[in-house]
């Protein structure tokens, strides 16, 4: 296990007892964690003694706050002795953290300034004045709440692509409309659409085992990805489907629930080197499964498919700002998130709580005069939606630096329901719980004694 990630795992013991009012024996080794599936730690594994070393407990039970991962009680100080016990001694910093986001000076804090951000800025698509202008807002904040070094480093040839006329319509064995939403950066039709067969598959091994039947097709995908988890792109079939001819491709909304609204994936995982680019489109989960009944019953399927989107690149800029550590202010712990977000929603969840999650955090810090040891910089991305370009960008101008760099923390993946430390933030008192959270994880990360190794020791 990696001695950042155990650190998490020991922050979360005294956040949860600060939430909870419990004491460690009573909480014992819980973490603020999820039920660490394939999604928690981007690949990276966990060895555990046996199967009976985690148990999944259910929310907690005075605050509804989370669910938890318990450790084995006996294994988890035994890791590293010494670390446990330096961040034991934090419990009374994370005390005063939780009491000022929760009850004191910045209680409904997150939510106001969140709130605030995406009525002014919704939509901060990548390469549009919109998210440009909303870099400067951020920027002014940041220098507001006392950062220093605060600057924008440029990011070149980020996408610009527009959204502008995409429809689609099922010809035969019915004439039906669908609710499309084009892929960001999809390649067009032409100019007068596309008229042809479709040819619908449940799974990715069904598409597989069918590839030689979709030359001159539309494909249908009605599938999520290997797990069913509706965000998971391995496995799209894509790149199958183009290379054995098929002409554009439909796939089913990446969301759990529909009100006849569809939703789109990840735009960097479909159009890869080496592959053609062809029209890609996300129909509502309603649609998925009546194409997917029609074709069960053997009818042939007709529709027609029209995008003409506009694509092109522009320069956009990364976003960064220091707290200075008062020790070791070259040691640096990132905290980040991404400015852009999608067109067709305010951005709120993916990502602009991740903003407020940084600025505010830091903002508690210095409330409380807790300066720590190791600088804290807050790195705000732009144009991660189309393949973490800001953050590529910033590692590839910054990789003299890198050795620094001791922890990297960000909040991403629709943040509110995070797949690291879960946030499930449904209302303002949540949110200040998420603040609170991340607010004593990167403190303490920060803050240590103990020297943070970079790469992963296992056990």
């Amino acid at each position: 296990m990696s001695i950042s990630w155990t650190v998490y795992l020991l922050v979360c013991i005294i956040v949860s007892n600060s939430f909870a009012h419990k004491s460690l024996e009573d909480i014992k080794y819980s973490g603020a964690l999820t039920d660490l599936n394939h999604r928690v730690t981007h690949g990276l594994q966990w060895k555990t003694k046996s199967a009976q070393d985690l148990s999944v407990l259910t929310k907690n039970s005075s605050e509804d706050l989370m669910r938890v991962v318990v450790f084995n009680a006996t294994q988890c100080p035994s890791l590293f002795p010494s670390l446990h016990s330096e961040v034991a001694s934090y419990q009374k910093a994370v005390d005063q953290i939780v009491a000022t986001t929760l009850n004191g000076i910045f209680k409904g804090a997150t939510f106001g300034n969140l709130s605030e951000f995406v009525d002014n800025f919704s939509n901060r698509l990548s390469g549009t004045q919109e998210l440009e202008d909303a870099i400067d807002y951020v920027a002014n904040q940041m220098r507001n709440f006392g950062y220093v070094n605060v600057h924008t480093e440029k990011v070149r040839n980020v996408p610009a692509w527009k959204r502008v006329f995409e429809e689609a319509q099922i010809l035969t064995p019915k004439r039906k409309d669908l609710s499309i939403l084009g892929l960001g950066s999809t390649a067009n039709t032409l100019p007068l659409g596309l008229v042809k067969e479709a040819l619908v598959f449940n799974s990715y091994s069904e598409l597989i085992a069918n590839q030689l039947k979709v030359r001159g097709k539309i494909v249908v995908c009605n599938f999520g990805g290997p797990s069913g988890f509706p965000l998971d792109t391995i496995d799209n079939g894509y790149a199958e489907a183009v290379t054995s001819g098929a002409l554009a491709m439909l796939y089913r909304s990446a969301a759990t629930f529909s009100l006849y609204s569809p939703h789109a994936r990840r735009a960097n995982v479909y159009y890869t080197d080496g592959v053609k680019k062809v029209p890609i489109a996300f129909l509502t989960l309603e649609d998925a499964d009546l194409l997917s009944r029609i074709y069960a019953r053997g009818q042939k399927i007709t529709i027609y498919l029209k995008i003409n989107d506009i694509n092109g690149t522009k320069s956009s800029r990364n976003l960064i700002g220091d707290i200075v550590g008062r020790e070791k202010p070259e040691e640096v712990i990132v905290v980040a998130g991404h400015m852009d977000s999608w067109d067709v929603g305010q951005g709120a969840q993916d990502d602009g709580f991740a903003i407020y999650l940084a600025l505010l955090g830091t903002n508690v810090l210095k409330s409380l005069n807790f300066i720590p040891r190791r600088t804290i910089r807050t790195a705000l991305w732009t144009a991660e939606e189309y393949g973490y370009l800001g953050s590529s960008a910033y590692i590839k101008s910054h990789r003299s630096e890198l050795d620094k760099v001791k922890v990297a923390l960000e909040a991403d993946y629709g943040c509110l329901a995070s797949t690291g430390l879960i946030f499930n933030a449904v209302n303002t008192s949540i949110l200040d719980q998420c603040l609170a959270t991340w607010t004593a994880t990167s403190y303490i990360l920060a803050d240590l004694k103990y020297s943070i190794p970079r790469g992963f020791d296992k056990f």
